[in-house]
Order: structure tokens, then C-alpha cells, then sequence
């Protein structure tokens, strides 16, 4: 798609409008549109099947982001691959005159904005909001965390089920929660402020973005929201209300719960909302497991030989096949340090060199943070944490590891398979 690097906002506007068919299908209206991508409803030309079609306008961000803007729209596609009922799924990838696009499943029954709009009974709030929650365990158990979680970014199949879209800042390739221009100012942030979690919205606490916890704060801004009719934490009626609202959510000031709603459901938003993430819930099976309480262990311990995969990051796919006799380190590319797995990531600079070792004791494998460094015989402890399934390990203790258990160091996240 290289390209689509050099489209300027003039051509590509004049090409999507000439715009009549992409493949076998049909354009017809469009359903909605961002900075970053416009979205038509298309039909097929032969079945009839209705898709939405999705079209990345490379010419939004500057020359030198439109390569990150393009790989993260690649993997917003690929995060349609995971199977799911509540994640909208991609079917196909291509670009025409310069232009990617990918066609996704179509939702006839709208978005949760319109929804509640048109009014949601109490029942049909709790049952949005499992279905919601059930999306984000499905992705956070992909080691994707989406990053703008809110009401127009949940759409309602033919079957009234409420599923997860627009994955395109969801961590991957641009960590940055801003597109920068040349000059290192932002230019964009992404995301709603009034659905962001207080360290997206922190210069200093931005190394955690990656982290279920941020999701989970959107998750309660959504769940307060439809079940009250408004947002948790003041008045969102025109730009003077951003400031108030923002550090009433960053000091943990959130309007009175209704004492009407199911008390598992006041404690689940009162936690998810709390402005100190290490105070949250830390991942989703947290709060399924009080929402399904019994719920089957299917931990299964890993064997010295086991796979990592990257899941999010800027080298996603790439697999490391370790056979682990006694140790592996885990850290970035550096001359004073020798790691068996070396991690890339050029845009932030959250990895150690030093960040994490592996360890087979009796042959059970355990992770601990930071590593043994000979120099100074002393051990080593990352700058920034790791975290396994969104719970960071701690100093000097080593943290036992099984199958499907996501680790996220810096802003890559592998999983182990």
C-alpha cells in the first residue's frame, strides 16, 4: 500500500466520491465517519448481503504517520479476526485507487448512543453491559486493549446482541495516545475524553496505557451511563465542561450511584470507576468471576517448551519458540545486555534492557521483573513494571505461568501458547 503514503486529502476525497463499488459490492449510504476512516454500508451485488465497508483516509495525519496510521488500520482489521459474539468481524482487506478498505460485518439495529437515546429499560442496561464486558474479556484475552471504548463504538446485531468496533487505536503498531507532528507537538488525542481513564489523559502515566485497567475505567463510564442517563462525573454539555469533568474523574469524584440498581452492579462501576488504577479491577475475568461466580479454572501450567507470540506491538505475529533449560531474558536491544528475547519498540521507550527473566525451576516456569546483571551483581528491576494478565508482578517475586496468559511489557503484549 505504498502508494496510498503519497494520496493527498484533495485526490482521495475526489476518488471516494466516484466511488460506486469496491470487489462485489455495491456502495450505498455512508453510516459514519472519524478523522481517521469513513464507513459505507455496501451490499452485495449478486446475494444481496448487507456489509460496511471501511475506508482508511490516509491524507488525515501527516506525511510521516500515514506508515503507522496504515499498519494500525492492517491490524484493526486483523483484531476482526478474533472469534467472538461481541466483536464486530472483518471479512476481507484490500485498497482501491490508493485507498485501503476492509468489509466488516454490518449491524442493523445501530449504535448504544442511539439506544439510549430512544430509552433502555434497567434490565436491558445489565444485559448490555455483560455483553459489552464479554467483548473486552474476549480482546483482552487476544492481548488487545481497545483504548476508546463508548457508546458509538458498540453497535447491536440483527439479534439485539451488543458488539465491540472500531479497533483502531487499540494499543498495536501507534502507542501514542496522540498522533505527533514533526515538530514532537500533538496534534490529536485520541479517543473521548469523557469516557478516558485519568492516565490516558497524563503525560506521566502513559507508559500504562496498554493495560486492561483502562478499558475497564471506560467499561464503568459506559455502565454508569446507561443505567443513569448520564455521565459519571458531571455535567458534558459544551467545551467548558471538559476541564471540571476531567479532574473530577482523575480525584475520584464520581456522582452518586443510583441504590436501586443490583448491588454486584454498584460495587462492579464503583471499582472500575475509582481514578487510582492499581485500585480497579485489574482484568475483566475479575469482575466476570463475581458476575459468574464458580466459574471453571482452565488454567493449565506451560512445559519448559512453549511459544510466545506478539499480540500488540510493533513486531505483531512474531514468535519466539523457547526450550527453557533454566533461564531466558526478556528486554530491549542493548550492547550491555544479553537477551534471548529481544523485544523492538521505536516509538516509546517503556522496555528495559534489563526487563524481565524467565525461569525454569523444577520444571515449572515462572516470570519474574528484571534481570541478573553481572556487572553490578545486583538484580535489576524493569523502569516501568511487567504485568501478567494486567496484574503487575512484583519486586523480587517470581510469578508461575500457564497457557494463554498474556504478558505486557512496555507497550507489547505477547501471549503464551
Amino acid at each position: 500500500m505504498t502508494s496510498a503514503l503519497y494520496l493527498s486529502e484533495k485526490a482521495g476525497r475526489e476518488k471516494l466520491d466516484s466511488l460506486t463499488q469496491v470487489g462485489s459490492y455495491l456502495l450505498g449510504p455512508v453510516l459514519g465517519e472519524g478523522r481517521f476512516g469513513i464507513v459505507f454500508r455496501a451490499s452485495h451485488q449478486s446475494t444481496g448481503r448487507q456489509v460496511a465497508v471501511k475506508f482508511l483516509k490516509v491524507w488525515s495525519v501527516p506525511d510521516h504517520a500515514r506508515q503507522n496510521l496504515i499498519r494500525r488500520f492492517e491490524l484493526e482489521y486483523e483484531t476482526g479476526q478474533i472469534k467472538s459474539d461481541h466483536l464486530i468481524r472483518s471479512i476481507d482487506m484490500n485498497q482501491i485507487e490508493d485507498i485501503p478498505y476492509f468489509i466488516m460485518e454490518f449491524c442493523e439495529g445501530g449504535n448504544l448512543e442511539r439506544r439510549m437515546q430512544s430509552g433502555i429499560t434497567p434490565a436491558e442496561s445489565i444485559g448490555i453491559a455483560g455483553g459489552i464486558l464479554r467483548g473486552l474479556n474476549d480482546l483482552h484475552r487476544h492481548g488487545k486493549i481497545h483504548r476508546d471504548l463508548k457508546p458509538e463504538n458498540v453497535l447491536f446485531d440483527a439479534k439485539g446482541r451488543p458488539k465491540l468496533t472500531d479497533f483502531g487505536i487499540s494499543g498495536h503498531i501507534n502507542i501514542q495516545l496522540t498522533v505527533v507532528n514533526q515538530d514532537d507537538r500533538p496534534e490529536q488525542v485520541f479517543g473521548s475524553y469523557a469516557y478516558m481513564a485519568p492516565e490516558q489523559l497524563s503525560p506521566s502515566k502513559r507508559k500504562n496505557t496498554l493495560l486492561p485497567t483502562i478499558d475497564i475505567f471506560s467499561f464503568g463510564v459506559v455502565c454508569y451511563e446507561i443505567l443513569h442517563g448520564k455521565l459519571p462525573f458531571g455535567p458534558w454539555n459544551n467545551h467548558d465542561d471538559i476541564d471540571p469533568y476531567v479532574r473530577r474523574a482523575a480525584s475520584g469524584q464520581v456522582d452518586v450511584i443510583d441504590p436501586s440498581i443490583d448491588p454486584a452492579w454498584q460495587h462492579i462501576i464503583g471499582k472500575c470507576l475509582v481514578a487510582d488504577r492499581e485500585q480497579r479491577f485489574q482484568n475483566t475475568e475479575e469482575i466476570l468471576s463475581l458476575l459468574e461466580p464458580g466459574m471453571p479454572d482452565d488454567h493449565e501450567a506451560i512445559a519448559p517448551e512453549f511459544t510466545l507470540q506478539i499480540l500488540d506491538g510493533e513486531e505483531y505475529g512474531r514468535r519466539y519458540i523457547l526450550r527453557l533449560k533454566d533461564i531466558a531474558r526478556l528486554g530491549r536491544s542493548a550492547s550491555t545486555a544479553e537477551n534471548e528475547i529481544v523485544l523492538t519498540e521505536t516509538i516509546s521507550n517503556y522496555i528495559s534492557r534489563r526487563h524481565a527473566t524467565f525461569e525454569n525451576l523444577r520444571g515449572e516456569i515462572y516470570l519474574r521483573d528484571g534481570q541478573w546483571n553481572p556487572a553490578t551483581r545486583a538484580w535489576n528491576f524493569s523502569k516501568n513494571g511487567t504485568y501478567v494478565n494486567g496484574i503487575r508482578i512484583g519486586n523480587g517475586i517470581g510469578h508461575k505461568l500457564y497457557k494463554n496468559d498474556v504478558i505486557t511489557v512496555g507497550n507489547t503484549s505477547l501471549k503464551i501458547f
